[in-house]
């Protein structure tokens, strides 16, 4: 593979194009230039991608600290608003012309109690051309035209429409708030599409997931994208564009998409084209995440139509076909090329009901951005199995995942059985979110996720099978004896089972007295234990692979640290392993004995040996 190569020479290639990059003054008005009561026009698509234009008029220059906090206050008219119900959602990097030179591109909506029709904040095209041009000689105007400076009025940001006794209170304020880059989501329904957004707060971490159990820590944020400052459309559809969609056509005022997710589940925000020159491009007019040097696919939009709302207008649209790669998320727009496409991991799902042999499977793309994966795996991972099991409930689920890399020194490949009386979707995304994490904050080296696959059997029976009692064959030890046990198993709604087995005590084990337990799945690392330490990323895959997985019954002998101040301080010491493939084993149960440092069997004495009760 040659992402990271692939990426440099891009990045190579605008940096070259920038230098060379040289702008005719005749193309813009600078903020030097800009008087109150200019009037030009605006471009957007409304409605069946066609471009429409709105009548705009400067009201005056908003002038705060910085290149970056300067706006230009215009208001807006005309039919193309009147169809929109005022500046949309989707609206944002609308290109704003006077006297057919480019003056930046609208941003954001606001409310100004001197002003009844709608006005919007333009941000300048100055701040929007240095995210494709970064040549150190560029010399482009910033500062404004004094008399055209709205002196006393100060601008307020807020994430919804205000209040209008709010506007009215204060009249030397401007409430300006973002004209948001609304996000698409294709295929995702119902609780998949607030798990996107909200994250951890529409669904909890289920109990067990392998997070509570490596000796690293997974914290990944899932904290949904509604962190990022993004908002959902409420409607989502698929429809071919009205007309063909090429490179070609697209102009400023067309509408451009930023994918985060591609294929049968698709996840994207769309906004508009700015500027072009030649293959290179900026739009939005404000960030898409904030997220700098960046690498998303950027992607042809099409417009269905744009749907009024009381609250706020959006465009309703789809995402197209994948043109090229976003480079940079910043302050002032988004800025990126046609042609050099990004390089994104491929998610394979593949979910089968076993209750109704049915089958379905998922490609997606998605981006290598490792504090946005999370919500993107929970996400199509929820949708993959409801939309598969066509119900929400109880069940059981065997699930293997393969995750491979680039920079991983060998695949990462695990299996896992989950069991849950309530939702058994919670469990196979979550614990595959957890994993990729694990990966990419790893503190070694970048693995390059290539590929992700997760192949889920799911049927709605409960296997499981509980540990009901554990009894050994005596309360007396010396290092050197052998621990015959006994374990009594209660399969789910099924008959009562007996394992038996042996156990043997160290000769040189030193301790007062030891345990026994028996447990399913991984355990918790015991007071007199030392988190294992990694070396490099091999060790982290083989923690993760080795880590017991529900369908094993552990019976593990456990000794006290004698160098520990605790006397509770536990250490496993030897183990037998049961595999009950497709069942989850439930619960835990130990049993305790004294360890003496004599034999406790001797020719001359052997009746006084303690037995196993009724064996």
């Amino acid at each position: 593979m040659f992402r990271r190569s692939l990426f440099a020479c891009c990045l190579a290639v605008i940096a070259a194009c920038s230098v060379v990059f040289a702008y005719d003054r005749s193309e813009f008005l600078f903020l030097d230039e800009i008087e109150v009561g200019m009037t030009g026009v605006g471009r957007t698509i409304v409605a069946k991608d066609v471009i429409d234009e709105f009548a705009v008029e400067v009201l005056g220059i908003i002038d705060q600290p910085g290149v970056l906090s300067d706006f230009i206050v215009v208001r807006v008219s005309g039919d193309a608003i009147g169809r929109s119900g005022g500046i949309a959602h989707g609206m944002s990097g609308s290109p704003i012309y006077i006297g057919g030179k480019l003056i930046g591109a609208l941003s954001r909506a606001a409310s100004w109690s001197k002003e009844i029709t709608p006005i919007g904040l333009v941000t300048p095209i100055e701040p929007m051309l240095a995210v494709i041009d970064t040549a150190s000689g560029a010399r482009l105007a910033t500062a404004p035209n004094t008399p055209s400076v709205l002196h006393e009025v100060a601008v307020v940001q807020t994430s919804l429409p205000p209040e209008p006794t709010l506007v009215a209170a204060l009249p030397d304020a401007i409430f300006a708030y973002p004209v948001s880059t609304p996000l698409i989501a294709v295929g995702l329904s119902g609780r998949s599409r607030d798990l996107l957004m909200e994250g951890i707060a529409a669904q909890q971490a289920p109990a067990g997931w392998i997070g509570e159990f490596l000796p690293v820590a997974i914290e990944p944020a899932f904290d949904g994208l509604s962190a990022q400052n993004l908002t959902l459309l409420p409607l989502a559809a698929y429809q071919p564009a009205t007309l063909p969609i090429g490179t070609n056509t697209l102009e400023p005022g067309s509408s451009i998409g930023v994918a985060l997710a591609t294929g049968d589940l698709a996840i994207g925000a769309l906004g508009t084209l700015t500027y072009r020159d030649g293959d290179s491009l900026v739009g939005f007019g404000h960030p898409f995440i904030s997220n700098g040097e960046s690498e998303f696919p950027m992607t042809t939009v099409s417009i269905i139509d744009t749907m009024k709302s009381f609250q706020a207008s959006f465009k309703l649209g789809t995402l197209g076909d994948i043109i090229g790669t976003i480079f940079e998320d910043r302050t002032a727009a988004i800025g990126g090329r046609i042609g050099p496409l990004a390089d994104t991991i491929e998610l394979s799902l593949s979910v089968h009901d076993l209750d109704r042999d049915l089958t379905k499977t998922y490609e997606v793309g998605l981006i290598d951005e490792p504090h946005l994966l999370p919500e993107l795996l929970l996400s199509t991972g929820f949708e993959a199995i409801d939309a598969t099991l066509d119900r929400i409930g109880p069940g059981t689920v065997e699930v293997s995942y393969q995750i491979l890399g680039d920079g991983m020194p060998t695949p990462l490949e695990r299996t896992d059985v989950f069991l849950s009386s309530v939702d058994i979707a919670v469990y196979p995304p979550w614990q595959l979110a957890g994993i990729v994490s694990f990966l990419q904050y790893n503190a070694f080296t970048d693995p390059q996720i290539s590929r992700i696959a997760a192949s889920m059997s799911i049927t709605e029976k409960i296997k499981g099978i509980q540990i009901n009692h554990l009894e050994t064959d005596s309360w007396i030890y010396a290092p050197g004896d052998t621990v015959r046990f006994r374990l009594e198993l209660q399969t789910y709604q099924g008959a009562m089972q007996i394992e038996e087995g042996e156990i043997a005590i160290p000769e040189n084990l030193y301790s007062e007295y030891i345990i026994v337990r028996a447990y399913g799945g991984p355990r918790y690392i015991e007071g007199g234990e030392t988190p294992p330490s990694f070396e490099d990323l091999a060790d982290m895959i083989d923690a993760v692979e080795s880590l017991p997985s529900y369908d094993q019954l552990t019976v593990e002998l456990f000794a006290i640290d004698p160098y520990s101040p605790y006397a509770d301080a536990l250490y496993g010491v030897t183990e037998v392993v049961y595999r009950f493939p497709g069942y989850a084993i439930l619960g835990e149960w130990e049993v305790s004995a004294l360890l003496t440092e004599a034999p406790t069997v001797s020719p001359e004495t052997e009746e006084d040996t303690p037995t196993a009760p009724n064996w």
